[in-house]
């Protein structure tokens, strides 16, 4: 097997971007990294491959672990202890996914991190002024219909009604 030779520049790149990243920017960095970790030990599952699969689960347990360590729940509201309830019930979930070698698992907790990260990039792009509450209201609603799964709501500073994660704690 021959080592790549960009790899050095390829982790040189991919440090610049963490170290460089907005703290917004960081938080989907985290979610996409867990999803492609889960991803990976799926393929892991029908390969057979055990020990992928295990390293796969536990490195997006780790960082389901990391989001929640950045909720706020001594100064958040009801918001921030049911996402915080959500994370926690995808990370028991994970380890019931290792242990019975469940991919089915494995995507419900893929499907929560996805409309978790929809949200929070919905509200990056709110804040920056590249979309409205609205017409992320309008996408959200195209989202249910077309797909029927529940997507949590956007949560922004502009937007003062309380978001329901409890439907997405149900719905796994």
């Amino acid at each position: 097997m021959s080592v790549n030779p960009y790899n050095k520049y390829i982790k040189q790149y991919q440090t610049s971007n963490i170290t460089t990243a907005t703290p917004e920017k960081l938080m989907i960095m985290l979610f996409d990294g867990a999803i492609q970790f889960l991803q990976k030990a799926k393929t892991a599952i029908e390969e057979k491959n055990f020990q992928e699969r295990s390293t796969n689960i536990e490195l997006a347990r780790k960082i389901i672990r990391e989001l929640m360590r950045t909720i706020d729940l001594e100064n958040g509201n009801d918001v921030s202890k049911s996402l915080f309830r959500l994370y926690n019930k995808m990370a028991m979930k994970l380890i019931k996914a290792n242990v019975s070698k469940n991919s089915q698992m494995i995507e419900e907790v893929v499907t929560d991190l996805t409309n978790i990260r929809w949200g929070f990039q919905k509200a990056i792009d709110i804040q920056s002024g590249i979309v409205t509450v609205e017409e992320v209201m309008q996408e959200q609603a195209e989202r249910e219909k077309s797909a029927n799964t529940n997507i949590p709501p956007v949560v922004t500073a502009e937007v003062q009604e309380p978001v329901n994660i409890e439907d997405g704690e149900n719905a796994g």
